[in-house]
């Protein structure tokens, strides 16, 4: 399943996996560090998606380091990485004309732009609910 991982991916897993297995107890404090962390990332990611906070790379950064330890969350780091690289494509194609690069920023600018707004508004009706 690592051969999913890019190459400076599966670089920085690599030596990773070599740091921690120098010693038992530095293998031990890292899976343990690497198991609590990486849910509790994940959770606090989740929670950011509504309320404020960059939800989506919390979110990624949990799989990320749960990745140091677990195959199955190597496979989807991966399969995130190869979804993040076909929207980026898809939105900005390398091999497009000048118009449709314009119109790929113009509509990745308007969705963020819509999304902060969105997450802005249900943190307000959040806040308003929570004083009354």
């Amino acid at each position: 399943m690592s051969q999913l991982l890019s190459p400076r991916a599966h670089a920085l897993v690599t030596r990773v996996e070599g740091w921690s297995s120098a010693g038992p107890v530095r293998a031990v404090a890292v899976k343990t560090l690497v198991t609590i962390g990486g849910p509790l990332l994940i959770v606090a990611g989740v929670l950011m998606l509504v309320l404020p906070g960059p939800g989506l790379l919390v979110i990624a950064l949990g799989f990320a380091l749960l990745a140091l330890e677990y195959p199955w969350a190597r496979y989807v780091l991966a399969r995130l990485g190869h979804g993040l690289s076909w929207l980026r494509e898809a939105v900005f194609p390398r091999e497009a004309s000048r118009a449709r690069r314009a119109v790929g920023v113009v509509m990745a600018g308007t969705f963020l732009v819509a999304t902060t707004a969105l997450t802005s508004a249900v943190t307000a009706l959040v806040g308003t609910q929570t004083v009354l």
